[in-house]
């Protein structure tokens, strides 16, 4: 059964009855009654309440074994001590779906965990399925499904439209639906999650990418249940166009106690989830009004598909701010070429500027009629992807001729035009509503709308090339592994969690993996033997799944060049591993090759709760330490991806020859990562965590080498 036929009669409820409805339609349990009326739900509506007869005109009953029919949905307000109750009920009416309005659970007190815990049970038990508790409800703008309590259903009509919002936080989120409505948003689907006991805000953004109602997704995250049922999401709504807004609080310790206390949410890291933003395009923002916007402007507008931005201006202060923004933004600003110049030129005075931006100067006021031509010349090059027009005090009949201009471009064009006009409605009222009639997305902030469409431009281009290698490739089918059962078995057994270093080596060896010429030994004449095989200078290090930190204990020995060396080297190691851990097991002592030059390198694996294995990256030393110069991607990912791996740390310019330095070799590194990442996606079952560390770049064409390595099995 699909996502969509899991969850239709969530959202399109044939029959609604609400457990411990009000005549009080102004209170919690009353207003769900209320607004399915004043809204115009078309279903059944059953109050029940013991205390009445009827309700609003709705016959009451006693409780829900009285009921004529069973409801596809129940809405239980009752205090908390009673829902278990409630909820047997349900069982026994065969009812499919649930929603908690009441609180005092997870979020309140060890009580109320104890309680929510029973409720998951319960809902595991019988397959009914749960929202909340502590949740406000969900809303269904298109067919007036409106079963939710917050004060912001109180408007009527209310607008709706392709925005699908799913949010943790229930008087939050409503409340930017509210505004977001205010602003002329439409929405397609609001739903409140509460504490997730079932149910949870993936489940809902799952139905919704699916909806054809819905353009845009929005998310207000206080922790993320199912990583890998996000990527499915987020892979989905990248094959729709259908860009997902994020909110993600609980980046710091004090945020993530906060949403503990509030939703019993556990927020995850955030460096992991933002290196899933990178990797799956999401939009995250910071606010509630970037929310607003970019909601707004997707319902208006085709989506970008390239980074050129056109910027056209009455104001040439106005066109260097925009131009400064979109350059941070990652945008580009195209100089236009001297054809395109000059045809430009024949409708702008001498003063103004042709180049891009394009300063149009205040002369519209007398001169109106040649701005459409200007906006055509630009819409028409290839290198221009969209449009930010910025007027200034263009007031009165010039004015709305400018915006009567700018919708009659974008009728016309695929490309989309952002405005911002940088007056008030009392001077600009009547060229605004002309801009407002026409679909064409309008800002006061010049940066609030290269902000907006800087973000979509990015968006775009990002499911392009995103959508162009998953059709060539991902990075799981690039490097071809043996699977993770023969990569163990060829491993020395071993009953602990953690293998040795060479142990560690050997596995990285099934995937491919460059690592250093080495033996294992247990006597000086077999480590002098071996010394001569490898040839000077050689390392020795102690080989034990005890001893994580070999440098603590004496266990190492770098640079020997001779067989005195080796002798001497060999015996200490014995030596000091004996006094500092004489419990640790000792498979022997590593011989291996010193390999010379190089730049160190890091590279991890690490097993997220929600998301699951992630690759780590980054340069040794303080890079990674002291300055946290890494960077992250969960598995599976593209040849692409690893790339970006490489070059979004800030320590790259090293990598790449920094100072007369020789470049490394990028291309070896980058396909190291891929076999970490196949690796990472084979063992997930079995591998806890692995650290190659360091790893030695060569110079460009002589490859990589990882000279020591750590795995821990889950």
């Amino acid at each position: 059964m699909s996502a969509v036929e899991k969850l239709e009669l969530l959202f399109n409820p044939r029959r609604v009855a609400i457990v411990g409805a009000s005549q009080d339609l102004t209170s919690i349990s009353g207003k769900p009654l209320r607004f399915l009326k004043e809204h115009g739900y078309r279903g059944l509506v059953y109050p029940v309440n013991p205390k009445y007869e009827e309700i609003a005109g709705f016959k009451c009953y006693p409780n829900l074994e009285s009921l004529p029919e069973t409801p596809d949905l129940v809405l239980i307000a009752v205090n908390y001590k009673r829902v278990l109750g409630v909820l047997e009920e349900c069982a026994s009416k065969n009812v499919p779906f649930v929603y908690i309005f009441s609180s005092g659970f997870a979020e309140a007190g060890a009580e109320g965990r104890k309680l929510q815990e029973q409720i998951k049970k319960f809902s595991k038990d019988t397959g009914i399925r749960i929202l909340g508790p502590n949740c406000q409800g969900v809303v269904n703008l298109h067919n007036k499904v409106i079963t939710a309590f917050s004060g912001a259903l109180e408007i009527e009509p209310l607008l709706p439209g392709g925005t699908g919002f799913v949010t943790q936080s229930g008087a939050l989120g409503y409340s930017i639906f509210n505004l977001a409505q205010e602003a002329g948003v439409g929405f397609s689907y609001v739903a409140s999650t509460g504490n997730e006991v079932d149910l949870h805000t993936l489940d809902f953004l799952e139905y919704m990418v699916e909806d054809e109602n819905t353009k845009v997704l929005v998310a207000y995250l206080e922790g993320v249940k199912n990583g890998p049922q996000f990527n499915r999401i987020a892979d989905r709504a990248l094959a729709l166009g259908k860009p997902i807004i994020a909110l993600k609080v609980g980046k710091t310790d004090i945020g993530k106690k906060a949403a503990a206390s509030h939703t019993a949410s556990l927020t995850g890291s955030d460096e992991v989830f933002q290196a899933f933003v990178k990797q799956k395009g999401l939009v995250r923002v910071e606010d509630i009004e970037d929310i607003i916007d970019l909601a707004g402007v997707v319902e208006k507008i085709s989506l970008p598909t390239g980074k050129g931005l056109g910027i056209v201006t009455t104001s040439g202060g106005a066109g260097i701010l925009l131009a400064d923004k979109a350059v941070e933004l990652g945008l580009n600003v195209p100089e236009l070429p001297e054809e395109l110049q000059e045809a430009i030129a024949g409708y702008i005075p001498e003063y103004g500027s042709t180049s891009n931006p394009v300063d149009v100067t205040a002369q519209v006021i007398n001169k109106p009629e040649g701005f459409s031509h200007v906006l055509t010349e630009l819409l028409g090059y290839s290198h221009i992807d969209a449009i930010v027009v910025v007027v200034t005090m263009i007031t009165g009949a010039s004015g709305e001729k400018i915006a009567q201009d700018i919708v009659s471009c974008a009728k016309v064009s695929d490309k989309p035009i952002i405005v911002a006009w940088t007056a008030g409605d009392k001077l600009m009222g009547k060229s605004l509503a002309i801009l407002h009639e026409g679909g064409v997305p309008c800002f006061r902030s010049p940066i609030r709308a290269v902000d907006t469409i800087g973000a979509l431009m990015n968006y775009g281009t990002f499911r392009k090339s995103y959508l162009a290698q998953q059709a060539e490739h991902t990075g799981s089918q690039e490097v071809v592994g043996t699977g993770y059962e023969s990569a163990l078995r060829s491993i020395i057994p071993s009953n602990g969690r953690v293998l040795s270093e060479h142990e560690s080596k050997r596995l990285l060896a099934q995937y491919g993996i460059p690592i250093t010429r080495e033996v294992v030994v247990n006597s000086v004449e077999d480590a002098l033997e071996a010394a001569t095989k490898i040839g000077y200078p050689v390392c020795l290090k102690i080989d034990s799944p005890d001893i994580l930190h070999k440098t603590e204990v004496g266990g190492i020995k770098l640079n020997l060049r001779s067989a005195e060396e080796v002798t001497r080297a060999y015996t200490e190691i014995m030596a000091n591993v004996a006094k500092h851990r004489p419990d640790a097991g000792i498979n022997g002592i590593i011989v291996a090759e010193m390999v010379q030059g190089g730049t160190e390198v890091i590279i991890g694996i690490k097993n997220d709760p929600q998301f699951g294995p992630t690759v780590m990256f980054g340069l040794g030393g303080i890079f990674v330490e002291v300055l946290k110069d890494v960077s992250l991607r969960i598995v599976p990912f593209t040849s692409l991806e690893a790339q970006t791996m490489l070059e979004e740390i800030k320590g790259f310019k090293i990598l790449e020859g920094a100072r007369g330095q020789k470049p490394a070799d990028t291309a070896a590194l980058k396909d190291l990562l891929l076999k970490v990442g196949q690796m990472a996606e084979d063992l997930k079952g079995e591998l806890q965590e692995l650290d190659l560390n360091p790893v030695l770049v060569l110079p460009e064409g002589q490859g990589v080498k990882v000279a020591d390595a750590l795995a821990i099995r889950k």
